[in-house]
């Protein structure tokens, strides 16, 4: 599981990206997250667990939950992923609340308003177009799913967690000193933390930092020693290792990689 700085952006953030035969490890991120599949069939996996999404269907990702995606049949699907801001009224709506599923289907007239309006790839459309056109796909939405309370308070920590992470990734913080720095017990914290992210405090603390290194090695000229320190590694030795260890792949050979010229552009993945 990996955190998304990159799709964690907090204002005005809309992107969309179409993809063939689409599929994805675990992962989280602040922004809210839209699938709509074009051709065949996929899988998305979530804390309600696996559902599928069929052609025409629609499935969406609430911010800060883990999720992965795999594909059952050669499929067509376009990703969007869009920052809070662009829907006020619907953040405010579900906070506090859980939905009982991620994918739901939509009226015919919305399908296709939205699947040329919104689901688009080669631009940005227009800001109005994108707000009308997200309330509409998300009133259909909440006219298909049950919602269901949760503590309003459980929703906001991790929200505070994570925003303390993102302002000290940099520095050697533990557990213990995020619980006194929130103002919280360090066991009950730990017990909070994994209940919503099932994974050591530590490692998604590297996980954010090798986020951020790879975001600087994909769009930066620093040394490796400055990318190192700037995602918050304490030495060299310590980078390699844990990036290894999560990735797979060094970060030399990952910079190695990025320095090959593409052999074209396209806009589905």
């Amino acid at each position: 599981m990996i955190y998304q700085k990159s799709n964690s952006r907090a204002q005005g953030y809309f992107e969309c990206i179409r993809y063939n035969d689409f599929s994805f490890f675990e992962h989280m991120h602040r922004n809210p997250e839209l699938i709509f599949v074009r051709r065949g069939k996929i899988g998305v996996r979530t804390e309600l667990g696996l559902e599928q999404v069929k052609e025409g269907e629609f499935a969406l990702v609430l911010s800060n939950r883990i999720h992965s995606y795999e594909t059952y049949e050669s499929s067509l699907v376009d990703v969007l992923i869009f920052s809070e801001d662009y829907t006020p009224n619907f953040s405010s709506k579900i906070r506090g609340k859980n939905p009982d599923r991620c994918v739901f289907t939509a009226r015919e007239e919305v399908r296709e308003f939205v699947s040329k309006s919104l689901f688009v790839v080669d631009k940005i459309p227009d800001f109005y177009i994108v707000k009308g056109a997200l309330y509409l796909l998300l009133g259909e939405f909440l006219l298909s799913v049950h919602l269901f309370d949760t503590t309003i308070k459980k929703e906001s920590l991790i929200n505070e967690i994570i925003d303390y992470i993102d302002n000290n990734y940099t520095e050697p913080i533990t557990l213990k000193s995020t619980a006194e720095a929130l103002g919280y017990e360090p066991h009950y914290l730990s017990r909070y933390f994994h209940s919503r992210i099932p994974i050591h405090f530590s490692k998604y603390v590297n996980l954010y930092r090798v986020d951020r290194a790879t975001a600087l090695l994909m769009n930066t000229d620093l040394s490796m020693t400055e990318i190192a320190l700037g995602s918050g590694f304490q030495s060299i030795r310590s980078f390699n290792r844990v990036y290894l260890e999560l990735t797979g792949k060094t970060p030399s050979a990952v910079s190695k990689q990025l320095e090959e010229p593409p052999a074209h552009f396209v806009t589905e993945v």
